[in-house]
């Protein structure tokens, strides 16, 4: 049996309104002078074929919604098929006929289901997602070290140097609460981490709680976060009687310590080491500050140390006091590192507590450490009567009171003066003289 070919007929041949079929849809055509032409079905009211000059046809629907006539459209012919066209102009008509205009139920749902897919990756966020953008967000006002803080103690396992060898480190507080879905950080969570941070290492785990505290609360305050984390999470009262209460250091060496002390570190077989705990010692910097120091941050000239300051960025300009002198000149010059360290990978000593612990087993001083050495600065600087101010200043301590912060500018000279005279106080306790 030979099938009949499908004739297009001309337009003027086909009545605009007739009972759609298959057969006269493929028929129907659009004249090359008009950019479009409406056949339209007597079964289904207001369904129509819109047909193209570029032979291109579609399915819409016609109606009238008050005083506005709308039309919109239902889908491609032949893909949408007649049956599926008059079953949706049917349910349009219906809309229109109770008032509804259909164009905007239309946009409401895909609103709705933009609304409910967000909401759905937004409870699949990570807590790590909330870090990153924590951290992203204020940057730009931390101090440097706030931010190195952050990343510290989030961070994973690390290749660190130890003497010659590299190694892992452990992981670090929040790095254990990375890849938990914000919205199970609820207070059981936070507690068993919170407990079993405080069996390794209590003030890292409090410190650790503060930051992660601050950044779920200015999660609660954006959009994207808002609401994911459960009801008083970090705010339940079992969780802050997890956190591990942080004491003061008081660590410090004692007036009668100090003879044996120094007699211990001049012991060590390391004179890298010795200079650098007896110079922490006299200057009373932080840890870093004295191990980052450069040989081209002495002038032997004029006496003075130029120290690179966490609270000043511009750093600070101390004296060269005559036995740090001594003790830094007596080093050989191996890199731009003053106190250098053939072990460490950085070129400096980056871990002068095993040496610490060995000179005070020896001088008989239970705990003391590094920054033990800048606190014993501070107190025994009392014994001369030395100046808050001109504490302050050499040690690096920020500034306190508007007469402090704008108005006391004091000279290199006259620090000297008072350091100086603590140096020689420490001597004359060792029975030590230059």
């Amino acid at each position: 049996m030979i099938k009949s070919a499908t004739y297009l007929l001309p337009f003027f041949m086909i009545p605009a309104t007739f009972k759609f079929t298959t057969t006269r849809l493929n028929q129907c055509t659009c004249p090359s002078e008009k950019p479009y032409v409406i056949y339209w079905d007597e079964t289904v009211k207001g369904l129509g074929l819109k047909t193209y000059p570029s032979t291109k046809k579609s399915f819409l629907f016609q109606s009238r919604l008050g005083s506005k006539v709308i039309k919109i459209s239902i889908g491609t012919f032949p893909t949408c098929t007649i049956d599926q066209a008059r079953q949706k102009a049917k349910a349009l008509d219906l809309m229109c006929t109770n008032g509804i205009d259909p164009r905007l139920e239309k946009k409401k749902l895909i609103e709705k289901n933009e609304l409910e897919l967000k909401e759905a990756k937004r409870k699949k966020l990570l807590f790590r997602d909330v870090w990153d953008a924590y951290l992203s967000a204020n940057k730009s006002r931390w101090r440097e070290r706030t931010y190195q803080d952050h990343i510290r103690l989030a961070s994973g396992n690390k290749e660190i140097m130890i003497g010659k060898k590299i190694q892992l480190s452990k992981p670090q507080p929040i790095y254990v609460l990375l890849d938990i879905p914000v919205k199970e950080l609820n207070s059981i969570t936070l507690k068993e981490w919170l407990d079993q941070e405080n069996t390794i290492r209590p003030t890292s785990a409090s410190l650790s709680f503060r930051l992660v505290r601050a950044c779920l609360n200015w999660a609660e305050e954006q959009s994207l976060f808002m609401g994911l984390l459960p009801d008083k999470s970090i705010h339940a009262k079992a969780v802050k009687q997890s956190v591990a209460s942080v004491k003061a250091k008081k660590d410090s060496l004692q007036k009668e310590q100090l003879a044996p002390f120094f007699k211990a570190v001049l012991a060590l077989d390391n004179a890298v080491m010795t200079a650098y705990l007896l110079t922490t010692l006299i200057t009373g910097a932080r840890r870093n500050e004295i191990a980052k120091l450069r040989w081209s941050d002495i002038d032997l000239k004029w006496n003075t140390m130029h120290i690179s300051d966490k609270i000043d960025k511009d750093g600070r300009t101390i004296p060269l006091t005559p036995y740090v002198k001594v003790l830094i000149t007596a080093l050989p010059r191996q890199n731009e590192y003053v106190f250098y360290s053939e072990k460490s990978a950085t070129g400096y000593i980056v871990e002068p507590t095993k040496s610490l612990k060995i000179a005070c087993k020896n001088a008989g001083i239970e705990h003391l450490t590094i920054h033990g050495l800048r606190r014993s600065f501070k107190t025994l600087s009392e014994w001369v009567s030395l100046p808050s101010g001109i504490t302050a200043q050499i040690a690096g301590h920020k500034p306190s009171g508007t007469e402090e912060k704008h108005y006391t500018v004091r000279p290199i000279d006259l620090l000297r003066k008072w350091h100086v005279e603590y140096e020689n106080w420490l001597l004359q306790q060792t029975n030590l003289s230059l």
